[in-house]
């Protein structure tokens, strides 16, 4: 019985006997509304064409070729639920049933997760037997949401680095990616009506190394994306099926912003981006309504770059010190008649 070693272990293994061989099988697949198919099959024939030196082609099924030749078989059953996939391998053909991109791009990692490693680097080698074995795999997600998190904030990953971190998270079939864009420590987008936020605010005079929070290594330390870039990887991830949730985390964690705009706090500073680790108890003043226009600028641009359904705002970790003596958040909580529980 051959040993299956896939993460995250799919719902059910059926194995069965014998071999299905790679070295000369093309690749099918059934019309599809979504044109990264196409691309993302082209990558996988690729891929199996380094490995085992023989041509590999990717065509669209037509009338009764669907099944009548040797090859890997991609087809489209709407009845199935979303990220779900069916993976049947014998002898002759593989057949992968699915009803969407992500139940397709699923699939494709369970099937290489079924090859020698060198499927990862395309790699030919004359003793790696390039072969699926026997089995029926059918596999749907435990979850719906299925992220992971980034902070480039307090350490910057460039967009290599990113789409890296991006290749990593689908190899495990995650489908969001967190992305965690400022902080204290450093704003990292680039946003058109507010320059300064990366002219300023991206770099930090240096960095905490040890737990003496009142030391730091004295070295200047940055980096921001531009928005092509930005756009850039969430292009990118989309391709992988995941979706790029952005965090501007506030009211709290904003130094980034204040010292590169100091009217955004109640005592208009001077601020600069902490270089240091924990809470800052300078935050964004609550008060004043250009406060609240700035953020909306900013969220507008976000909106612009980002087409997930959420934008991640933070709201953790905001030490209320400053909004006790400042007398337009004062004022603000008396025109809305809040509680004046500011000192919690």
């Amino acid at each position: 019985v051959p040993e299956f070693n896939i993460i995250p272990e799919p719902e059910s293994i059926t194995p069965g006997v014998g071999f299905f061989k790679l070295s000369g099988a093309d690749v099918y697949h059934s019309a599809s509304a979504d044109p990264r198919l196409h691309d993302a099959l082209l990558s996988f024939a690729s891929s199996i064409q380094a490995c085992t030196g023989k041509l590999t082609r990717v065509e669209e099924i037509v009338g009764s070729m669907a099944g009548s030749r040797k090859g890997i078989y991609f087809l489209s059953e709407p009845s199935m639920s979303p990220e779900s996939y069916r993976i049947e391998v014998n002898k002759k053909k593989t057949v992968v049933k699915a009803s969407d991109y992500n139940g397709f791009l699923y699939a494709i990692t369970t099937i290489k997760q079924m090859l020698p490693e060198n499927i990862y680097t395309e790699t030919a080698s004359e003793d790696v037997k390039w072969a699926l074995p026997c089995c029926v795999i059918v596999d749907k997600p435990q979850f719906t949401y299925r992220g992971l998190h980034l902070d480039v904030a307090r350490h910057f990953f460039d967009v290599s680095q990113v789409k890296h971190y991006l290749d990593v998270a689908a190899m495990y079939k995650i489908n969001r990616f967190h992305w965690h864009l400022t902080e204290d420590q450093g704003w990292r987008i680039e946003i058109k009506k507010y320059p300064r936020l990366t002219q300023v605010g991206s770099v930090r005079a240096g960095t905490q190394q040890t737990r003496d929070r009142s030391k730091n290594d004295g070295k200047p330390y940055g980096g921001f994306y531009t928005q092509d870039q930005i756009r850039d990887v969430v292009d990118y991830a989309s391709k992988l099926g995941i979706t790029v949730i952005p965090e501007i985390d506030l009211p709290g964690h904003m130094l980034g912003a204040m010292a590169s705009y100091p009217w955004l706090g109640c005592s208009g500073g001077p601020y600069s981006v902490a270089t240091r680790w924990g809470v800052s108890t300078q935050v964004l003043c609550a008060g004043k309504e250009s406060t609240y226009e700035f953020l909306f600028n900013v969220l507008d641009e976000l909106c612009e770059l980002f087409p997930s359904e959420y934008i991640h705002i933070g709201g953790d970790e905001c030490p209320k010190k400053e909004w006790e003596s400042c007398p337009a958040c004062q004022a603000k909580m008396d025109a809305l008649g809040l509680v004046s529980d500011e000192k919690g």
